[in-house]
């Protein structure tokens, strides 16, 4: 049964079964709370408060509830209500709760059907109540929302793609189908590009020892074992792990040392472990330098030893097969992209997310890397849905990242971006980051230094002409001719990052100038006179429509770069994050914030970590940038391009 049909009769029997409760108090929302309230409470993350009010409102009127922050503050609000039945021991009101999780689950699958979006609130709190039907036995119903997933657009988020993946490996294991499982855990690994966090890897590689020992295959079992010492990883408590095994598989070490079927590259590996797990703790003699100077060194070799030594991957004995032929890749033109010959000719750059923001500012790397080889060709491996970005640029050929024609182990260079390196540099100094993302992208891809101070870095974008005589069009049919037009970006991809009073924002700009108010999703209010929705438009049109703009005023996303293409004057609003790092080389664009009132500035969180001083995922120093200094700012800017 498909899960449509499933939700379809489960949404049937419960509204049944909720008459039926009598110990509930059902009462009408209208005497609770509205549903913008709601939102509100479920929007700053009171799940406690918003599954208290929500599990009393009629289940017929529940769908005028129907959010993505109200829907996820329930479910957590649910599994948590599950659990602290289970130190209870009362298996009738632990039964009646998963009633009620199913219930929003399904409401929330029905409502993203409806909506045709799937935000990643929606993925995450099926992987959460994935888990807890698991340890409740629930397996079929697990799987059934897991592969939902698969189905419905996870592959955007690469962590919540590959923590899907993971968790339906785990229910095969756990349900003896080693094969479903081995098959699963293999294919996670020999794809590492579409792996967002490298410390993961060396977990999925143990598993799928145990899960490869289990089904028999001894021989994969040993060198799987070994390739878990070979792959680059700095937690030592895992290497301990894979080094133990092997103790633990061979006896004894020197039966490791002695055995034909070990290669002496593993030998080589095994005794670099014994010898670092066998060092002095200098800790203890307050000599942590020395120890820590010892696990650089340590992790040095283990380095080199992963990137000079190609060709071996668990590809070298998975039976996953892969669909095409691995001396040959074809593009979606079908030109041959790579011919195992060649493969010291070629660049390979993996990138399994997004942002537009990111990418752009990836653009001016990935110009200069091609001067650096000019010879050689550039192959970026992003999801499809992101080449429109790259239509136009001859610095790279686009590779479909979803497809499974390619491996990594075919290139002799490989920068893999989805591990980011921006991100790993903002984490490590934050809040004293100092370097831009474009600096970042460059110095991952080997410009450094005079390279890249010769560099220009200025994000690459390319216009048609048919998407030019569009945006020409666009201008005489709303006759903005001769006027001054502001295109205003709505909103990020990121709550935290939003201006909370941006439709204020807009109407008081609107009653001076021309807007264009742009959003990827139907937009809801902002009817004001002189305002033009742009709305749910392609991202190459709505750029075109963008690059006529006179200025641009946006929060910290993808139009502040798209901006400086073209050097639009900009207006860009900040809170968290540094805007003067991050638009340090956009000349005509001006970072506004509220640092003068808050002395946390910046903060560099990100949607995961609420707000410091609320607790909230609403950002409270974006709400105190005010609009007359936003307006004051776009004024100078129009006025300095008059000049």
């Amino acid at each position: 049964m498909s899960l449509e049909r499933v939700i379809t009769h489960n949404l049937e029997n419960n509204q049944m079964i909720e008459k039926q409760v009598q110990h509930i108090s059902i009462i009408t929302e209208s005497d609770i709370i509205t549903p913008d309230k709601l939102k509100f409470m479920a929007f700053n993350g009171d799940n406690d408060m918003v599954y208290s009010v929500y599990r009393k409102i009629k289940f017929e009127n529940r769908y005028d509830f129907s959010d993505k922050y109200i829907f996820s503050e329930v479910i957590n609000g649910s599994i948590k209500k599950i659990n602290a039945l289970k130190n209870l021991h009362n298996e009738d009101l632990i039964a009646h709760e998963l009633i009620f999780l199913k219930e929003t689950l399904d409401m929330f699958t029905d409502h993203c059907n409806n909506s045709s979006t799937f935000p990643r609130e929606y993925y995450n709190s099926i992987l959460l109540a994935a888990d807890e039907l698991t340890k409740l036995s629930e397996y079929e119903t697990a799987l059934q929302y897991l592969n939902y997933l698969l189905n419905h657009g996870v592959d955007k988020f690469p962590e919540l793609r590959m923590m899907t993946n993971f968790r339906i490996a785990f229910i095969h294991n756990s349900n003896g189908e080693l094969l479903k499982a081995q098959e699963l855990f293999s294919k996670m690994i020999e794809h590492p590009y579409l792996i967002s966090d490298k410390s993961k890897i060396a977990d999925l590689l143990f598993k799928l020892s145990q899960t490869t020992l289990k089904s028999g295959n001894i021989i994969h079992y040993k060198k799987i074992l070994f390739l878990g010492l070979r792959y680059f990883y700095t937690n030592a408590d895992d290497r301990r792990r894979f080094f133990d095994q092997i103790r633990l598989t061979y006896k004894k070490s020197l039966l490791v040392l002695f055995s034909e079927e070990i290669t002496l590259y593993n030998k080589f590996l095994f005794i670099i472990h014994w010898i670092y797990f066998r060092r002095p703790n200098f800790y203890k003699i307050k000599l942590g330098a020395i120890s820590r100077l010892i696990d650089k060194i340590f992790l040095g070799v283990i380095y080199v030893l992963n990137y000079a030594r190609g060709g071996e991957s668990i590809q070298t004995f998975s039976k996953v097969n892969i669909k095409t032929n691995l001396s040959l890749a074809i593009d979606n033109s079908g030109k041959q992209l790579m011919n195992q010959a060649d493969k010291s000719k070629k660049i390979l750059i993996t990138r399994a997310m997004g942002g537009i923001g990111d990418l752009l500012m990836m653009t001016p790397a990935f110009h200069a890397l091609k001067k650096k080889h000019p010879k050689r060709e550039i192959h970026l491996a992003i999801p499809k849905r992101y080449f429109p970005v790259f239509e136009g640029n001859d610095d790279v050929k686009l590779i479909n990242i979803e497809d499974d024609f390619f491996s990594h182990i075919m290139y002799k260079k490989w920068y893999n971006f989805t591990d980011c390196p921006a991100a790993r540099v903002e984490s490590r100094t934050s809040p004293r980051v100092k370097k831009s993302r474009i600096r970042i992208f460059a110095n991952s891809v080997g410009i450094k230094h005079f390279r890249y101070l010769k560099m220009d870095k200025t994000p690459r974008y390319f216009l048609n002409d048919e998407e030019t005589v569009f945006a020409n069009e666009f201008w005489k049919n709303m006759q903005l001719e001769n006027q001054c037009v502001i295109g205003i970006q709505l909103h990020s991809d990121e709550s935290y990052r939003d201006f909370p009073m941006m439709e204020e924002l807009v109407r008081k700009i609107s009653e001076r100038y021309k807007v264009l108010v742009f959003d990827g999703e139907p937009i809801k209010d902002y009817n004001f006179e002189n305002v033009i929705k742009i709305q749910s438009m392609p991202l190459r049109k709505a750029f075109a429509i963008a690059s006529r703009c006179d200025a641009i005023v946006a929060p910290d996303s993808s139009f502040i770069h798209f901006a400086a293409v073209f050097n639009i004057p900009t207006v860009a609003l900040f809170g968290p994050i540094d805007g003067k790092v991050r638009t340090k080389h956009y000349p005509n664009c001006n970072h506004i914030n509220s640092k003068d009132l808050f002395g946390c500035l910046p903060c560099w969180r990100n949607e995961s970590i609420p707000c410091k001083l609320t607790g909230m995922r609403q950002s409270v120093c974006l709400g105190n940038i005010p609009i007359n200094k936003i307006i004051n700012e776009l004024e100078s800017s129009l006025k300095k391009v008059k000049k």
